[in-house]
């Protein structure tokens, strides 16, 4: 608030570990004369080498030339990506199968019948946040949804799961404003889940009526988008639990045969990618 008063700026951006505590972000958007709020989404020691590249642009060209130039964050698919080899890697499997007829449709259809299903698609995710890359989608009209799923990866039971919801229905759902529609984009703050609505999405609803939605737009990731909006258009509900694709205390799937270690291991039901819809013999 003392820097903000100072300065007379109303738009705060924000980086570093402790603001990977999205209470707090969202206490410091609601308390303090910040109309908008921002926290670089690698918050962790990861970002420090883009700080360090920022850092040296604007000693090489000076602060007018790096101020003009800026730009919004529109994007954290800056990892490897594994597209390529996933069918050949699936092939060498022989309780798998693949079906590259409508995948997004057999996507939807798994997820209406309450099965778990993992999207693995192109560069992986930047930062500590599963943002559609490396990450388990299931509905969210049942809240025991969460306790089947931390069995399943081995997750203590009181970690939450966060929603994925269309850009343009978030604002229904959730408290999504201007102030803190940036920081949604990443997963980096959370807002109160509108009542009417709370009874529908019971499985991405903390005990204070809050979430930590993710928005997505189709330019973003078009494939996690269309698996959403055809889930949209197929039960009235624009949102899906998201959370990240790895077993409690491993690192996020990066390989293809990471991945496909969980669908074997019955982690996961199915697996979608951009080409194709995975299952296995033994998850039906």
């Amino acid at each position: 608030e003392i820097l903000l008063t100072r300065t007379g700026r109303t738009s705060l951006a924000l980086g570093g570990g402790v603001f990977a505590n999205v209470r707090l972000n969202r206490a410091l958007l609601e308390n303090t004369r910040a109309e908008r709020l921002f926290i670089f989404p690698a918050m962790g020691d990861e970002g420090l080498p883009v700080g360090g590249c920022l850092l040296h642009l604007r000693e090489r060209d000076g602060g007018a030339t790096w101020q003009a130039q800026r730009r919004p964050l529109r994007s954290l698919y800056l990892g490897r990506d594994h597209d390529a080899g996933f069918a050949a890697a699936a092939r060498r499997l022989p309780n798998v199968t693949e079906c590259a007829d409508r995948p997004v449709a057999r996507a939807v259809d798994a997820l209406a019948a309450g099965r778990i299903v993992a999207i693995y698609t192109g560069r992986m995710e930047f930062g500590p946040r599963a943002l559609g890359a490396r990450s388990i989608l299931a509905a969210p009209t049942r809240a025991e949804i969460n306790d089947s799923l931390n069995k399943r990866l081995e997750r203590s039971e009181f970690m939450p799961f966060a929603p994925v919801v269309l850009e343009e229905e978030a604002a229904t759902v959730f408290d999504v404003t201007p102030g803190n529609a940036h920081a949604a984009r990443f997963m980096t703050i959370t807002c109160d889940v509108k009542p009417e609505w709370r009874e529908r999405i019971p499985a991405v609803v903390h005990v204070d009526g809050s979430a930590r939605p993710q928005t997505i737009r189709r330019d973003d990731n078009p494939l996690y988008f269309d698996v959403l909006a055809a889930y949209y258009a197929r039960t009235g509900l624009p949102v899906l639990v998201n959370t990240s694709f790895n077993v409690h205390e491993e690192p996020i799937v990066n390989t293809p045969e990471e991945a496909l270690r969980s669908l074997v291991e019955g982690r996961v039901d199915h697996i979608l990618t951009q080409s194709a819809f995975f299952s296995c013999g033994r998850s039906g």
